[in-house]
């Protein structure tokens, strides 16, 4: 645990949030905020280009390096929040914190037992998640690929050719020069001609069933099936009956639900679920084929 204003951290748990960006992670991440005790974290204290240079051979000493770093950002981040009173009092406002530890907050005696982490793009790599944080419970939280490529360009606009004429976007940040243009590191090589003739939907589709691809095949060892340490959550299912899936993620991180979380998780909506309908039918059909095998595994197929 962490009391701030003290020299060091200990027997903090960790959890991780990942899945495709557009999947969810940011409701709920935003609804476990309530949780007591706990810090929700969000953003780039892992850069985001780890997710996709763990990718990359680099040696054993250099990958030792960075999981050893990943953790050590997360504890910098609790030695240096000295302006705890203040985001207390905000978390209070907006009822993510209950009016007992923010009294504690603001005498400097609020006690940290958690972090809750989230960052999409770890989805590139859960097994560099896994092995980072000493016993870390992970939610791998999933959502209907086509569903999230029509949200990434809606609100993100991803994966456009002017977007792939330079290396820095969080989805690109490494790749290959083919034309005039750059092709993601995540694209097989001999596909750089299919993936650029792509529309930007369908771009962003080939993204998703690369990250989901990556987290089935780890997540679905038997080792880590065992380790009881990963829980899976469908999007939909969390949308349609967001308290009882609720329930079990929180149940996951080692708490229970109280009235402020019931009242978070009640704001999930089913308005977006098969939004992609809305696209062009053929367009639909070049997505369904670039990701048949994932969208048949998840079971949208």
């Amino acid at each position: 645990m962490f009391k701030e204003g003290a020299s060091s951290v200990m027997d903090i748990d960790y959890n991780v949030i990942l899945g495709c960006p557009r999947s969810g992670t940011t409701f709920l991440l935003d609804s476990l905020k309530p949780l007591p005790h706990s810090e929700c974290i969000s953003g780039h204290l892992l850069p985001i280009v780890i997710p996709h240079l763990i990718n990359r051979d680099l040696g054993a000493e250099t990958y030792q390096a960075l999981l050893t770093g990943f953790e050590f950002s997360l504890i910098d981040f609790l030695e240096s929040i000295s302006e705890e009173r203040v985001s207390a009092i905000h978390r209070w406002l907006t009822q993510s914190m209950g009016t007992t530890e923010l009294i504690q907050a603001l005498q400097r005696k609020r006690v940290i037992e958690r972090i809750i982490y989230k960052e999409p793009f770890l989805s590139f790599a859960p097994e560099f998640t896994y092995k980072a944080l000493p016993n870390c419970r992970i939610v791998h939280i999933y959502r209907d690929g086509r569903d999230c490529a029509d949200s990434l360009i809606r609100k993100y606009d991803v994966l456009t050719d002017e977007k792939l004429t330079h290396l820095r976007t969080a989805e690109v940040p490494l790749g290959r020069n083919y034309d005039h243009r750059y092709v993601p590191w995540w694209v097989d090589p001999g596909l750089e001609a299919e993936f650029l003739a792509a529309t930007p939907y369908v771009r962003a589709i080939w993204m998703w069933k690369e990250m989901v691809r990556r987290c089935y095949e780890f997540f679905s060892r038997p080792d880590i099936i065992a380790s009881k340490r990963v829980l899976l959550l469908k999007y939909e299912d969390l949308a349609r009956d967001p308290i009882h899936y609720g329930e079990a993620v929180v149940a996951h991180f080692g708490c229970r639900l109280n009235n402020q979380l019931r009242q978070k998780f009640k704001q999930a909506r089913t308005s977006s679920i098969s939004i992609y309908k809305r696209r062009d039918r053929a367009e639909i059909a070049a997505a369904e084929q670039v990701a048949k095998s994932e969208l048949a595994l998840y079971g949208y197929l």
